[in-house]
């Protein structure tokens, strides 16, 4: 996997999971949706969420930082696929000696 194709696929998934969140919140109004025990996946995978405020969707301000926290979000998982992809070449680097 290329440098480009990691960081497509970190992006993607990046933004699949606050859409999904922000989705869920928008039409039903479901915020807590997603918890394991006493876990919120929420916050595991998109732990920029507690920037959002309760005008998240209908104020100028709200807009912005939930267009920052879906930012930072995607710059996460961007980080953490070139990471991997770094890890696995390591890994497969030293197979091969």
């Amino acid at each position: 996997m290329t440098k480009r194709q990691a960081a497509f696929v970190g992006g993607l998934v990046g933004l699949v999971v606050p859409a999904t969140v922000l989705t869920l919140l928008y039409f039903y109004g479901v915020w807590d949706i997603i918890s394991i025990g006493h876990s919120d996946l929420r916050t595991i995978f998109w732990p920029f969420s507690v920037m959002l405020t309760t005008g998240w969707c209908c104020t100028v301000p709200g807009l912005l930082i939930t267009v920052a926290a879906v930012a930072y979000n995607c710059l996460t998982y961007i980080g953490i696929a070139l990471l991997l992809r770094v890890c696995v070449n390591l890994v497969a680097h030293r197979g091969h000696e």
